[in-house]
């Protein structure tokens, strides 16, 4: 089978630009563990979770999965065929996209209600701190975004891939509620995934009640993947949309 390339993919400089923001994704991998440093905050760190607990977060794993797939991107560029199989997959392509683009909503829609810690720009250390949250969450969504909205070749996504893309999220969230409510720190990666967070938020009236307080927790559990789903099933329209107006050029074998 043979799929025509965009311009774009074959375009070194452009290559060598998906080639620094994967190496920064890595060093922030690396940076972040070694130079841990816990600073109280009875609203968002009440505990020292640890170095490693850097990585019990949606936002670093779906990075983390970005930063390889731009690492294949690159690599593909620069014409490497294994590395496209994955950069041009548009599976790989449509899922990067919508776990970074929650990524990116939930922080930025987190600031307004409370949520998402403050950026401080005062030392190195928060300085640092503070670039990782901008480059996380501000930087490398909309980009990936438009990489979307640059499809490599004509190959369309298709309607499975859609649903899969729910799955990981999923996963995810049973881990996280299962590990804030089973482990002896109680460690919850995000407040929503908290018993009493939705309990509150609709039924702040009434008597807090655990199994209750669970069952509404997975309704609106199953609500949020219905949102990845969606955002996938958008950027299925969008990217088979746009690849089906794609003008000719290159064939790759």
């Amino acid at each position: 089978m043979t799929y025509k390339i965009r311009p774009l993919m074959r375009n070194k400089a452009f290559g060598a630009l998906v080639f620094l923001l994967a190496v920064i994704g890595v060093a922030i991998v690396i940076y972040r563990p070694l130079t841990y440093f816990y600073e109280y905050d009875p609203q968002y760190y009440p505990i020292d979770y640890g170095r490693f607990n850097f990585f019990s977060y949606f936002t670093v794993q779906s990075n983390i999965f970005v930063t390889f797939y731009l690492f294949c991107l690159a690599f593909a560029i620069f014409g490497n065929r294994k590395a496209m199989k994955v950069a041009f997959n548009p599976t790989v392509r449509l899922f990067a996209t919508t776990y970074i683009i929650v990524t990116g909503a939930v922080y930025c829609g987190g600031f307004p209600l409370g949520m998402s810690p403050p950026l401080h720009w005062d030392t190195f250390g928060h300085i640092a701190h503070s670039f990782i949250q901008v480059f996380h969450h501000m930087i490398i969504p909309p980009f990936t975004v438009l990489l979307f909205l640059l499809p490599p070749t004509e190959r369309k996504v298709s309607k499975k891939s859609v649903w899969l893309a729910g799955i990981y999220p999923f996963v995810y969230s049973l881990f996280s509620i299962a590990r804030g409510a089973l482990t002896s720190q109680h460690f919850y990666a995000y407040p929503f995934y908290k018993p009493d967070f939705f309990w509150n938020l609709f039924l702040k009236d009434r008597e807090f009640n655990t199994l209750y307080a669970y069952a509404l927790e997975f309704v609106m559990l199953i609500f949020g993947i219905g949102l990845f789903v969606l955002i996938a099933a958008i950027l299925r329209l969008i990217n088979n949309k746009i690849v089906s107006n794609m003008s000719n050029t290159e064939v790759m074998s």
